[in-house]
């Protein structure tokens, strides 16, 4: 079994859900917030895949993308082992149809320098797009779409691509720019195994519109990548969500556990 960290939500009522529905004004963190950065990382306070999608009427994760019925019903809470994870943990589905996002708002909105981990393994990523299990931090100042759902709310841009190699996978980082190649991929970890649970760790540093990205026991050094920019804009300067995806032009599925702070 997998060693858990319990994040567990403190707000019930009508406060939590004020606060789930961004009704309540964050405080703003120059440097980090104190406490921790994300509730129930371990997805423990969840007793059905519903919960999970809706936020249960608490703050914490639910599903951003609404890509109708179907779409939202890609995301699901995974109860069974999965590679020697026995925990709850979350679980989204690929679809070349629907657009799926698991998402939650950070406790203190990040104007200065933080870090978040995660637990992520990828069991497959659908051709022809080559590209899935998307990993963002951002915010939510496009109307429509949800948090990070537009490029230009995104800083922390990663995904998976499958590898040359059978069964290997690399991740990669989207930087953009003025380009309108703007889904050009930086391999930053290659060579990682499709099944197989990896810890990915981000540092970021806002005011330098930039952070390092590594994938914990690979034995690689932690690489700096620059913070996505879409075409004609700046990289955000106030970070307040983090997201997971699987797009219908870049499907796949994949599952998440522990979500926090080093």
């Amino acid at each position: 079994m997998r060693q858990r960290i319990a994040l567990r939500a403190g707000w019930t009522g009508l406060l939590g859900t004020m606060l789930l529905l961004g009704l309540m004004p964050r405080a703003v963190s120059p440097a980090g917030a104190t406490g921790s950065l994300i509730v129930d990382g371990d997805f423990e306070a969840n007793k059905t895949s519903t919960d999970l999608r809706n936020g249960a009427g608490r703050p914490g994760w639910y599903e951003s993308r609404r890509d109708g019925k179907e779409g939202r019903a890609l995301l699901q809470l995974s109860q069974k082992p999965v590679a020697g994870d026995a925990t709850l943990k979350a679980m989204i589905k690929a679809s070349p149809a629907r657009n799926t996002y698991l998402s939650q708002r950070l406790v203190e909105s990040q104007t200065g320098s933080f870090s978040l981990q995660w637990d992520i393994l990828v069991k497959e990523i659908l051709q022809p797009f080559n590209r899935s299990a998307f990993q963002m931090i951002g915010n939510a100042s496009v109307s429509g779409r949800g948090p990070n759902g537009a490029g230009k709310e995104r800083y922390v841009f990663l995904g998976f691509e499958n590898a040359a190699a059978p069964g290997r996978m690399n991740l990669f980082a989207y930087e953009g720019g003025d380009t309108d190649q703007w889904d050009m991929k930086r391999v930053v970890v290659p060579g990682l195994e499709l099944g197989k649970w990896y810890t990915v760790r981000v540092a970021v540093d806002t005011p330098s519109q930039a952070y390092t990205v590594e994938v914990l026991g690979t034995g690689g050094a932690p690489v700096r990548v620059a913070a996505f920019r879409a075409k004609g804009a700046k990289s955000p300067a106030m970070l307040t969500h983090v997201s997971f995806a699987s797009w219908n032009d870049g499907p796949g599925t994949f599952y998440i556990d522990n979500v926090r702070e080093p």
